[in-house]
């Protein structure tokens, strides 16, 4: 029970780590307000929680704000491109409700690829850009490579981060819970949790 309650303790560690979760996800939501930086924000909210479950960690403050800043410019970019590429699917999409020509089902298909693709990316290149070092177009195909090649990986992520999203459509009362966890805890645990699966595939590289 000693050992338990200890500053080294199994419950001291939990606790020091649940209230780190905390106070990160507050820093990615203030850092997220001018909304074109949630990109920067998501790449520096990565950047610490991949250190938590390597052990690296340098600091809960220093190790967001370099980041935030390191991958600013780049991370910036990739979020307004996915923006863009993400209205321009809505605008296919809201076309299609009028559209009553030859290859309906074709044209269907082919969105649904192209918007499976788009929402790969969103999810797993800012994790890729945390670690990795490449050019923009490097790092897209990178993270696209790593998701072909790691499936068993890569659907816990995608489980991990999509999940929350749906439950939320599901009740009103599910809805008001996701979203008081999120202004506390939700993103920072789901990086946390995606953290654990990137470790192990970025291991390989």
């Amino acid at each position: 029970m000693k050992h338990f309650l200890n500053m080294e303790g199994t419950f001291y560690r939990f606790l020091t780590r649940f209230v780190e979760l905390i106070i990160l996800n507050c820093m990615f939501l203030i850092f997220c307000v001018p909304i074109f930086t949630i990109g920067a924000s998501t790449t520096a909210m990565y950047s610490v929680t991949l250190k938590m479950v390597r052990n690296e960690e340098s600091g809960l403050y220093n190790g967001f704000f370099q980041a935030f800043k390191k991958n600013f410019k780049q991370s910036t970019s990739i979020w307004i491109l996915l923006w863009f590429t993400g209205i321009i699917l809505l605008l296919n999409y809201l076309y299609l409700q009028l559209y009553d020509g030859d290859f309906t089902l074709l044209i269907i298909f082919s969105l649904l690829f192209f918007t499976f693709i788009h929402l790969l990316l969103t999810i797993l290149i800012f994790p890729y850009v945390a670690r990795f070092e490449n050019t923009i177009r490097e790092s897209m195909v990178n993270a696209l490579k790593i998701a072909v090649t790691n499936p068993f990986q890569t659907i816990p992520v995608l489980i991990f981060s999509i999940g929350p999203v749906l439950l939320i459509f599901l009740s009103p009362h599910l809805f008001l819970v996701a979203l008081y966890l999120s202004i506390f805890l939700g993103f920072s645990l789901v990086a946390y949790l995606n953290s654990f699966l990137f470790r192990n595939i970025y291991e390989k590289y």
